[in-house]
């Protein structure tokens, strides 16, 4: 209840925050509406509805089943007999009543169906087992889906920041550059390749505008926020870290919620084929029943104007010839069983592939961080040695924006490295089945 009403909170601010004034949230909040909010997991929602019902149908058919019949007939014409009177007339009899009521209440009760109905339950326990486990899995990919959009906007945020000091010192430079060829110490040469350097990263800012801005559109489609709600998202890539204490062995990962779904899809379809292939064999039923029936007039033969009565009984039907029909089906759940345990085995392969391609991309993007770590210090170092040297007049105006273009770059593929890291150990979590985010603190 606590966990509701702090979705509802912050669902609240967001949709109604002050105008103007975006509300700002961090990923454990994104990650709270979008498992509350997210158009995709209302597909799963509807399917185990859907399921419920099934299962309410199924139980039907070992359950007793009630049935009432009322009826009214008025007779406009009557038909009637003719008989000699036996005066040498003619006598005439009226055979229907002018008014005639009729009632029944049955109820029936199936007693052997030969496994059909046991099958039929079985099928849709199985059904709604499978459903819960996709339901379980769409919810673990949503979340992937939020952590890589919050974690691309902050990396497209911080790597606008990045450009915008890059073009920031490189305007600076223009002006060093632009001094010192006032007076003769740089030639125009020199003012025309920092005007190009300049010029050269003005595009890329645009461009880290624009994505950022997709980046964001996209992060809010997923959170099931309309597009034009205000939001900010707080935090930088450097201030998260996955956990990575669990099992991510292959066996592991071969209890996963959609291959457990996928083994009770397939037991669905072994139920399904049962209930076919048993059609052929005979049913036994009870049924008690009781009618009564009413007449506004009497027949000479009648002594009074209703009966009633009280039947108890049981029935075997048995099915002869069904041109195929029950054949036929129970052949197709045969092959939509065998398929799904076809496709149960090709998932299982593709698990274990998953779960190992996963685990050498995260040892692949940590060492890749760890490199790009260690290019940005060296990048940082020479920057600022150069700014020393390019003080005391051992390097030109060029070379030290050389030097800042370095530490730009490797900057940039920091961000980029620590990026895919994070994203990497994300999937690792999810191909060894279990959620993608889990902070290490």
């Amino acid at each position: 209840m606590k966990k509701q009403i702090i979705i509802f909170a912050i669902s609240a601010a967001i949709l109604f925050g002050l105008p103007g004034r975006p509300a700002a949230i961090t990923l454990d909040e994104a990650l709270e509406i979008g498992a509350a909010r997210s158009l995709k997991l209302e597909s799963p929602r509807l399917d185990l509805l859907k399921v419920e019902g099934q299962i309410e149908e199924a139980w039907s058919n070992a359950l007793p089943q009630a049935d009432a019949l009322v009826s009214y007939q008025r007779t406009i014409d009557a038909p009637v007999m003719f008989f000699p009177d036996g005066d040498g007339g003619i006598a005439k009899i009226q055979t229907q009543r002018s008014n005639a009521g009729y009632a029944e209440a049955s109820v029936t009760q199936p007693i052997y169906t030969f496994g059909r109905v046991a099958a039929g339950l079985r099928a849709a326990y199985s059904a709604r087992k499978a459903t819960e486990h996709l339901q379980l899995s769409t919810g673990r990919a949503v979340q992937l889906e939020i952590l890589q959009g919050f974690w691309t906007t902050l990396l497209l945020k911080d790597m606008l920041t990045v450009r915008k000091e890059a073009l920031a010192f490189a305007e600076s430079s223009l002006d060093r550059v632009i001094k010192l060829q006032e007076v003769g110490l740089l030639s125009e040469f020199d003012v025309l390749r920092a005007r190009t350097q300049v010029s050269s990263l003005v595009p890329s800012l645009h461009q880290a505008e624009n994505d950022l801005q997709l980046a964001e559109l996209a992060l809010k489609n997923n959170l099931g926020v309309p597009l034009d709600t205000l939001l900010t998202f707080e935090g930088s890539l450097d201030e998260f870290d996955v956990a990575l204490n669990v099992d991510t062995s292959t066996s592991a990962a071969l209890n996963r919620d959609d291959l457990e779904a996928l083994r009770d899809l397939a037991h669905t379809m072994e139920n399904g084929y049962v209930i076919y292939k048993n059609a052929g064999w005979p049913t036994l039923g009870a049924q008690n029943k009781y009618s009564w029936q009413w007449s506004s007039d009497r027949w000479v033969f009648d002594q009074f104007n209703h009966t009633s009565s009280l039947t108890a009984g049981l029935a075997l039907s048995i099915p002869i010839w069904s041109s195929g029909r029950n054949s036929g089906k129970a052949q197709q759940m045969m092959a939509d069983w065998r398929k799904a345990q076809l496709d149960l085995r090709n998932a299982e392969r593709g698990v274990m592939l998953q779960v190992t391609q996963a685990r050498n991309a995260y040892s692949t993007a940590r060492l890749s961080e760890e490199a790009a770590t260690i290019a940005v210090r060296q990048a940082v170092e020479a920057a600022n040695l150069a700014r020393a040297r390019l003080a005391n007049g051992q390097i030109t105006q060029l070379e030290i924006q050389a030097a800042q273009l370095e530490e730009t770059s490797a900057k940039l593929a920091l961000l980029n490295a620590r990026y895919t890291r994070l994203l990497a150990a994300a999937q690792l979590r999810l191909a060894a089945g279990h959620f993608p985010y889990k902070s290490v603190q």
